[in-house]
Protein backbone atom coordinates (compact mmCIF):
# COMPACT_ATOMS: atom_id res chain seq x y z
CA UNK A 1 0.00 0.00 0.00
CA UNK A 2 2.77 2.66 0.93
CA UNK A 3 4.71 1.33 -2.04
CA UNK A 4 1.67 2.37 -4.57
CA UNK A 5 1.59 5.24 -2.89
CA UNK A 6 5.52 6.23 -3.61
CA UNK A 7 5.19 4.85 -6.96
CA UNK A 8 2.12 7.15 -7.89
CA UNK A 9 3.75 10.40 -6.35
CA UNK A 10 7.16 9.06 -8.46
CA UNK A 11 5.52 9.36 -11.33
CA UNK A 12 3.74 12.76 -10.32
CA UNK A 13 6.80 14.45 -9.67
CA UNK A 14 9.16 12.62 -11.88
CA UNK A 15 7.50 10.16 -15.11
CA UNK A 16 11.26 8.69 -15.15
CA UNK A 17 11.83 7.50 -11.76
CA UNK A 18 9.49 4.80 -12.11
CA UNK A 19 12.19 3.48 -14.23
CA UNK A 20 14.64 3.65 -11.41
CA UNK A 21 12.12 1.71 -9.00
CA UNK A 22 12.80 -1.17 -11.27
CA UNK A 23 16.27 -0.94 -11.51
CA UNK A 24 16.34 -0.97 -7.81
CA UNK A 25 14.35 -3.74 -7.32
CA UNK A 26 15.98 -6.07 -9.71
CA UNK A 27 19.58 -5.41 -8.16
CA UNK A 28 18.75 -4.84 -4.17
CA UNK A 29 14.81 -6.26 -4.68
CA UNK A 30 15.26 -9.63 -2.13
CA UNK A 31 17.05 -6.66 0.58
CA UNK A 32 14.79 -4.14 -0.07
CA UNK A 33 11.76 -6.10 0.74
CA UNK A 34 12.95 -7.63 3.26
CA UNK A 35 14.10 -4.10 4.43
CA UNK A 36 10.79 -2.52 3.73
CA UNK A 37 9.02 -5.43 5.61
CA UNK A 38 11.34 -4.73 8.80
CA UNK A 39 10.42 -1.27 8.43
CA UNK A 40 6.45 -1.76 8.03
CA UNK A 41 6.63 -4.16 10.64
CA UNK A 42 8.57 -1.49 12.91
CA UNK A 43 6.37 0.91 11.98
CA UNK A 44 2.99 -0.94 12.73
CA UNK A 45 4.80 -1.65 16.29
CA UNK A 46 5.94 1.82 16.38
CA UNK A 47 2.11 2.80 15.68
CA UNK A 48 1.02 0.57 18.32
CA UNK A 49 3.61 1.58 20.97
CA UNK A 50 2.47 5.13 20.27
CA UNK A 51 -1.73 4.25 20.24
CA UNK A 52 -0.75 2.10 23.58
CA UNK A 53 1.25 4.95 25.16
CA UNK A 54 -0.82 7.58 24.20
CA UNK A 55 -3.93 5.67 26.30
CA UNK A 56 -1.38 4.93 28.92
CA UNK A 57 -0.67 9.03 28.91
CA UNK A 58 -4.49 9.64 28.77
CA UNK A 59 -5.68 7.37 31.50
CA UNK A 60 -2.62 8.45 33.69
CA UNK A 61 -3.49 11.84 32.85
CA UNK A 62 -7.23 11.11 33.63
CA UNK A 63 -6.25 9.34 37.40
CA UNK A 64 -4.14 12.64 37.82
CA UNK A 65 -6.75 14.76 37.15
CA UNK A 66 -9.34 13.19 39.23
CA UNK A 67 -6.63 12.85 41.43
CA UNK A 68 -6.09 16.68 41.23
CA UNK A 69 -9.64 17.57 41.09
CA UNK A 70 -10.33 15.61 44.27
CA UNK A 71 -7.37 16.96 46.44
CA UNK A 72 -8.79 20.39 45.41
CA UNK A 73 -12.24 19.31 46.28
CA UNK A 74 -10.66 17.92 49.88
CA UNK A 75 -8.88 21.92 50.08
CA UNK A 76 -11.94 23.73 49.36
CA UNK A 77 -13.74 22.11 52.10
CA UNK A 78 -10.56 22.51 54.69
CA UNK A 79 -10.71 26.15 53.28
CA UNK A 80 -14.68 26.60 53.98
CA UNK A 81 -14.15 24.53 57.37
CA UNK A 82 -11.29 26.59 58.51
CA UNK A 83 -13.11 29.91 57.35
CA UNK A 84 -16.09 29.43 58.79
CA UNK A 85 -14.19 28.16 62.19
CA UNK A 86 -12.31 31.53 61.87
CA UNK A 87 -15.55 33.28 61.38
CA UNK A 88 -17.25 32.34 64.55
CA UNK A 89 -13.77 32.89 66.54
CA UNK A 90 -14.14 35.98 65.35
CA UNK A 91 -17.67 36.59 66.25
CA UNK A 92 -16.86 35.17 69.50
CA UNK A 93 -13.88 38.14 70.03
CA UNK A 94 -15.98 40.59 68.86
CA UNK A 95 -19.06 39.33 71.25
CA UNK A 96 -16.17 39.41 74.18
CA UNK A 97 -15.18 42.63 73.46
CA UNK A 98 -18.42 44.24 72.97
CA UNK A 99 -19.49 42.66 76.77
CA UNK A 100 -15.77 44.27 77.95
CA UNK A 101 -16.36 47.54 76.40
CA UNK A 102 -19.47 47.29 78.34
CA UNK A 103 -18.18 46.25 81.12
CA UNK A 104 -15.67 49.00 80.88
CA UNK A 105 -18.19 51.99 80.24
CA UNK A 106 -19.89 50.83 83.59
CA UNK A 107 -17.34 50.70 85.60
CA UNK A 108 -15.76 54.19 84.49
CA UNK A 109 -19.88 55.23 84.96
CA UNK A 110 -19.35 53.93 88.36
CA UNK A 111 -16.25 55.29 89.09
CA UNK A 112 -17.36 58.65 87.38
CA UNK A 113 -20.27 59.00 89.76
CA UNK A 114 -18.44 57.90 93.22
CA UNK A 115 -15.71 60.83 91.84
CA UNK A 116 -18.69 63.08 91.66
CA UNK A 117 -20.37 61.82 95.07
CA UNK A 118 -16.91 62.50 97.02
CA UNK A 119 -16.36 65.65 95.27
CA UNK A 120 -19.74 66.71 96.16
CA UNK A 121 -18.47 65.32 99.69
CA UNK A 122 -15.79 67.29 99.60
CA UNK A 123 -17.00 70.50 98.17
CA UNK A 124 -20.41 70.44 101.06
CA UNK A 125 -17.11 69.87 104.14
CA UNK A 126 -15.25 72.28 102.33
CA UNK A 127 -18.52 74.70 102.33
CA UNK A 128 -19.04 73.83 105.81
CA UNK A 129 -15.52 74.26 106.82
CA UNK A 130 -15.26 77.89 105.38
CA UNK A 131 -18.58 78.84 106.59
CA UNK A 132 -17.54 77.72 110.01
CA UNK A 133 -14.06 79.57 109.75
CA UNK A 134 -16.37 82.60 108.89
CA UNK A 135 -18.67 82.32 111.99
CA UNK A 136 -15.37 81.97 114.27
CA UNK A 137 -13.55 85.00 112.89
CA UNK A 138 -16.74 86.78 112.96
CA UNK A 139 -17.11 85.97 116.84
CA UNK A 140 -12.95 86.15 117.36
CA UNK A 141 -13.38 89.78 115.97
CA UNK A 142 -16.17 90.19 118.03
CA UNK A 143 -14.89 89.32 120.74
CA UNK A 144 -11.91 91.40 119.93
CA UNK A 145 -13.82 94.33 119.59
CA UNK A 146 -15.69 93.93 122.48
CA UNK A 147 -12.21 93.14 124.46
CA UNK A 148 -10.67 96.05 122.97
CA UNK A 149 -13.76 98.58 123.71
CA UNK A 150 -13.48 97.30 127.35
CA UNK A 151 -9.70 97.94 127.38
CA UNK A 152 -10.75 101.26 126.22
CA UNK A 153 -13.02 101.81 128.43
CA UNK A 154 -10.97 100.42 131.84
CA UNK A 155 -7.99 102.53 129.80
CA UNK A 156 -10.20 105.86 130.06
CA UNK A 157 -11.47 105.23 133.60
CA UNK A 158 -7.93 105.23 134.74
CA UNK A 159 -7.30 108.04 132.86
CA UNK A 160 -10.38 110.03 134.56
CA UNK A 161 -9.17 108.77 137.76
CA UNK A 162 -5.66 109.81 137.24
CA UNK A 163 -7.08 113.09 136.53
CA UNK A 164 -9.22 113.02 139.54
CA UNK A 165 -6.47 112.15 142.03
CA UNK A 166 -4.13 114.51 140.22
CA UNK A 167 -7.07 117.15 140.97
CA UNK A 168 -7.06 116.16 144.61
CA UNK A 169 -3.47 116.11 144.81
CA UNK A 170 -3.30 119.84 143.45
CA UNK A 171 -6.23 120.96 145.69
CA UNK A 172 -4.05 119.01 148.54
CA UNK A 173 -0.90 120.93 147.53
CA UNK A 174 -2.54 123.88 147.72
CA UNK A 175 -4.37 123.62 150.84
CA UNK A 176 -1.03 122.67 152.16
CA UNK A 177 0.87 125.74 150.54
CA UNK A 178 -1.80 127.97 151.89
CA UNK A 179 -1.60 126.83 155.57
Amino acid sequence: MSEKKKQVSAEIISPGLGDIEKVRDILFGKYVNSFEQRFADLEARMEADVDEMKQRLTAKISKMDSAVNESLAKLDKQIQSEQSSRDSELKALQSMLNDAEAALKQSIGMMEDQANHDLAAVRASLEESHQELLDQTSLVQAQLVSSLEKQKEELQTDKVGRQALALMLDEVAVKLRGS
